[in-house]
């Protein structure tokens, strides 16, 4: 005796298939766009405090400090018991180690490093990004570590 699968039986077995890979496909496109559309942690450099571009009239030395306060990395300078609080003309930023990179990319110095910056003193204070107060210096350059 064989067994004759109807007509109607396989076309039923058909659409059970036909709808099983539709749910499978539209599983999966849900799942791929909620896994590119997922937020991630941002990336990429890092802002510190900014001003206009000035001409340096002095050198900073001692040891570089950093804390980082969302997006902006606060970085100042103490050497014997005064702290210089700092701030960048455009293009100076900070990676994830808060280390302190010049405009074109260089890595100028490291937290715990002591360096010599070359800069121009402003007023007593502070700058954004920062909940350190003592004479702000505008960063030009890099002298060297110390």
């Amino acid at each position: 005796m064989t067994i004759r699968h109807s007509p109607a039986a396989e076309a039923d077995r058909r659409r059970r298939r036909i709808r099983l890979a539709v749910v499978l496909v539209v599983l999966l496109l849900v799942l791929a766009g909620a896994s590119l559309l997922w937020p991630r942690p941002a990336s990429g450099p890092l802002g510190v405090a900014t001003t206009a571009p000035t001409a340096p009239a002095g050198v900073l030395q001692g040891q570089v400090s950093a804390t980082r306060s969302g997006r902006l990395v606060c970085y100042t300078v103490s050497r014997d018991g005064a702290t210089s609080v700092l701030r960048f003309v455009p293009g100076w930023s900070a990676d994830a180690r808060l280390g302190l990179h010049e405009p074109g990319g260089a890595l100028a110095a490291r937290p715990g490093e002591a360096v010599a910056l070359l800069g121009r003193p402003g007023p007593v204070g502070s700058v954004e990004g920062c909940t350190a107060e003592g004479r702000v210096w505008t960063i030009t350059g890099v002298r060297g570590r110390v």
